[in-house]
């Protein structure tokens, strides 16, 4: 009991009389302990729900929600921080994004400003 008489108490079935101030007794509310009510509508209640503004609860697995992630889908949230997002990103650890335009991002380009990656073999780009 909540030693709150009936004639006086708005949730006479509720012990914690409506615990997240929503106006909805626990009866009759699906998230007694969330005020927003599940406000992504995922199904999860906020005081359960690790990403409560984000439906999708961090699509990628980078720990950081959808609704504040600079690239949701991109587990490595732009990595070379060249603005650009993975599946978009080519070269997703060259900030360069293949400078010479030879197809090899220069993370990996062993001539990274050379587009004939050293024809000559001359070990020199």
């Amino acid at each position: 009991s909540d030693k709150i008489c009936g004639d006086i108490d708005s949730c006479d079935l509720d012990d914690d009389n409506d615990a997240d101030s929503d106006l909805l007794c626990s009866q009759q509310d699906d998230c007694p302990f969330d005020a927003s009510n599940d406000s992504d509508g995922d199904g999860l209640c906020a005081n359960i729900d690790s990403c409560p503004f984000d439906s999708a609860n961090d699509f990628d697995s980078d720990l950081v929600c959808g609704n504040i992630d600079s690239c949701v889908g991109d587990f490595d949230n732009d990595s070379d921080s060249d603005d650009i997002c993975a599946p978009h990103d080519i070269c997703e650890h060259d900030s360069d994004n293949d400078a010479d335009s030879d197809k090899v991002c220069g993370d990996i380009d062993l001539c990274p400003l050379d587009a004939a990656n050293d024809a000559d073999g001359d070990k020199l780009c």
